[in-house]
């Protein structure tokens, strides 16, 4: 009797496993999102990848991937077949002169607004670009993007001096003007907002800084699709796009550092461009 039950107990398994095979194999394949931004310092990679799963999860076999370090992420994405991506503009620039494929979509929006500019703030007056050697420069952003940033603001400056800077990479922005009062470092490499928001929490400070040199304007985080543009990019984008319009989306885009998304105008691909 018992080996009788043993034997259907095997006989509904293994045809349960049988018919649960071309489900499997027949399933659509998960769609990643892969992120990167050297501008910002994420404190919980874990915790942003359970949030902005949740918020996918719920409208199809979606799933989001944040990368902490470079290269791992452009290795990760050149094994791609299609995709999105979350990029900072800066880094866009770079893949595309690397000749990936992308097709931007969607950026960024803070406060209103799809852009920003750089400000590079000291104490001291600093009007030759060789001073920048003697002081220690505080800043938000990777090792890489913050000398491409100050090397652009330079407008041609020599490598040499660009590898001799000193920095102090820092968790926040904010943080990087308040080294400054501290006298951890002599100059910040920050955004308007932040400067602003320093001018409220500490206006002695803010009063005592000078505006050394101001960025171009630049483009805030862009959505952008890997491998041209199908149905169901177009699907996923608009995903993305109402992020705003749900609580939990309002919590994914505050720990992005953004209030939304919107589709890239043709002003906004001129300044991309750029």
């Amino acid at each position: 009797m018992f080996h009788f039950l043993k034997t259907i107990h095997f006989t509904i398994f293994f045809s349960l496993l049988f018919l649960s095979s071309p489900l499997i194999s027949s399933a659509d394949p998960r769609i990643t999102i892969c992120f990167y931004n050297p501008e910002v310092n994420i404190n919980n990679y874990a915790s942003l990848k359970i949030k902005l799963d949740t918020y996918l999860s719920s409208f199809g076999n979606y799933e989001f991937q944040p990368f902490s370090g470079i290269k791992t992420f452009e290795s990760f994405i050149a094994s791609k077949k299609n995709g999105v991506i979350i990029v900072s503009s800066w880094h866009y620039r770079i893949l595309k002169e690397e000749r990936l494929p992308l097709v931007p979509v969607l950026v960024g929006v803070l406060k209103g607004n799809s852009t920003y500019r750089k400000i590079l703030v000291s104490r001291k007056e600093i009007k030759d670009p060789y001073q920048l050697k003697q002081i220690t420069i505080a800043s938000a952003g990777t090792d890489d993007y913050t000398r491409s940033t100050v090397q652009e603001m330079l407008e041609g400056s020599d490598a040499d001096l660009i590898r001799s800077l000193k920095l102090l990479i820092v968790p926040k922005d904010i943080d990087a003007l308040m080294t400054v009062g501290f006298g951890m470092s002599q100059a910040a490499l920050t955004s308007e907002r932040s400067l602003n928001k320093l001018a409220v929490i500490n206006p002695n400070l803010h009063k005592s800084l000078k505006e050394i040199m101001v960025s171009k304007e630049l483009l805030l985080p862009i959505v952008a699709t890997l491998k041209g543009f199908s149905q169901e990019d177009n699907k996923l984008m608009e995903i993305i796009e109402k992020m705003k319009d749900s609580s939990l989306g309002i919590s994914c885009l505050k720990m992005l550092g953004l209030d939304g998304w919107k589709k890239l105008t043709s002003i906004d691909k001129d300044v991309l461009e750029k």
